[in-house]
């Protein structure tokens, strides 16, 4: 029964964010929908084998969201901001 459980709500929370894209990117910005998606499910599995309700807390979806972009490697990064700036009159602040 609780395969049935998980799958009514990764149904429904796979289909807000289909109906709402724009939300899905305000919640994870670039990462892949699908791998997000594989990730609560595997919340939802720890919490139907612990007994617990299937949907995930607020606090193991703020620990998703951050273990996410933890995983973004640094060549992500596309410009590096430097405190100074050269300048044709010597380094200036950029403050």
């Amino acid at each position: 029964m609780g395969n049935v459980e998980i799958e009514i709500y990764m149904t429904n929370f796979v289909g807000f964010f289909k109906k709402n894209p724009d939300q899905l990117k305000m919640l994870i910005g670039d990462f892949d929908g699908e791998k997000f998606y594989e990730k609560v499910r595997d919340l939802a599995t720890k919490n139907q084998e612990e007994e617990k309700e299937v949907a995930p807390t607020r606090q193991q979806m703020i620990d998703l969201l951050v273990s996410m972009n933890k995983e973004r490697e640094l060549s992500d990064i596309k410009e590096v901001v430097k405190p100074f700036m050269e300048h044709h009159m010597g380094k200036i602040n950029l403050n």
